[in-house]
């Protein structure tokens, strides 16, 4: 922890007094914030200046782990935010609550923003917990992943595992979905937007690399400029190879979506690429979109005639196996992504909505 507590109630940062100051400290007593129980003093030539339980406790802070990699990100956050005029405090307990975010910023007109660092991984039940207390309190929560656990892979693809996407963000209805990351080592953020997910690790997004002196804390959250014939590109050439793939280590979810499509006289060569499109709320499914895309083609919009009309209802009961409770918490947006999936073949000049809400078919299958 970067924080502890002297006999008189005082919280010390350590790494903000000089290295004569700290050996002064040695002299007194700390205590832990949370559990009460007696820390010591960690500060060293290679050690950023910090506490520690001096026996092993059962304590949230001691349970936290922090790395030198994250202590160090941790404080340069603190430093970058102080330098904007943000009134911020390292570790500070939420009143009547045992949470205490990474960083506390205390913006204007009262409202305050929690700034988790997080560069391990956490189980769903320490999320969900974290941020409900947030909520609760209305405060603003926003997770920043460690630099080390971006896996860029190529230009516009990057590793995404449904465990990372609950930290997604999309703070406003007119901004695109994004992921931040910060490396301590390298001292700059990795702003990946315009992400489209595909139901697998493999994700497009939008890369953007920004050092800590060179952006404000407001910009993280600014819609960047978006290139999107090349995103466009990636999400095809992906979609491609996904379903060219050799089944021999399919889930049965894929095996049994290849049975589906020969049971219907098609091979896979026969799935136009055209009606695989990407969805922003593709997390609700718990499988990729080229099986409840298809899905919904060959149980509803292919059998369909021209001129017959569809409703969502029964678009929403032929996917409704498929959805899933999983929810990034920053995601606020409420459409449906068969509803989404349903506007986009309306753009292509596949169906017409009407009035009612529900679906005219204006062409024949693409099959």
């Amino acid at each position: 922890m970067l924080q502890a507590q002297l006999d008189d109630g005082r919280m010390i940062l350590l790494a903000a007094y000089r290295k004569e100051q700290i050996q002064f400290f040695r002299q007194a007593h700390f205590f832990c914030p949370v559990c009460r129980k007696p820390v010591k003093i960690r500060a060293g030539k290679k050690t950023i200046p910090h506490f520690a339980h001096v026996h092993i406790q059962d304590c949230e802070m001691e349970g936290k782990g922090e790395g030198l990699y994250h202590l160090r990100g941790k404080l340069q956050l603190y430093h970058w935010l102080k330098k904007q005029g943000y009134t911020v405090n390292v570790e500070e307990r939420i009143v009547n609550t045992q949470r205490r975010p990474d960083l506390l910023v205390h913006a204007k007109g009262g409202k305050k923003i929690a700034i988790e660092y997080q560069c391990a991984s956490i189980s769903d039940d320490e999320l969900i917990s974290r941020n409900e207390v947030y909520q609760q309190r209305g405060i603003q929560a926003v997770w920043i992943l460690g630099g080390n656990r971006l896996k860029r892979t190529s230009t516009y693809l990057f590793h995404l595992p449904r465990k990372e996407q609950r930290f997604l963000m999309k703070l406003k209805p007119d901004l695109p979905l994004q992921m931040l990351y910060y490396c301590a080592d390298a001292q700059a953020f990795y702003n990946v937007q315009h992400i489209l997910l595909t139901g697998k690790k493999q994700t497009v997004g939008q890369f953007y690399f920004r050092s800590l002196q060179q952006i404000k804390f407001p910009q993280l959250f600014q819609p960047l400029p978006k290139h999107q014939q090349a995103i466009d590109l990636a999400w095809e050439q992906l979609q491609s190879r996904t379903i060219a793939k050799p089944l021999t280590y399919a889930p049965r979810s894929v095996k049994q979506w290849v049975m589906q499509i020969y049971e219907k006289g098609y091979l896979l060569q026969d799935i136009p690429i055209s009606i695989l499109q990407p969805v922003e709320s593709q997390f609700r499914f718990s499988v990729p979109p080229f099986i409840w895309q298809t899905d919904l083609w060959l149980h509803q919009l292919d059998t369909a005639a021209v001129g017959e009309n569809i409703t969502l209802a029964q678009l929403f009961y032929t996917c409704r196996r498929w959805e899933t409770a999983i929810k990034p918490f920053a995601v606020h947006t409420t459409k449906h992504p068969v509803a989404t999936y349903m506007e986009k073949l309306c753009q292509m000049g596949m169906f017409e909505q009407n009035k009612d809400g529900s679906f005219l078919k204006l062409k024949a299958s693409p099959f």
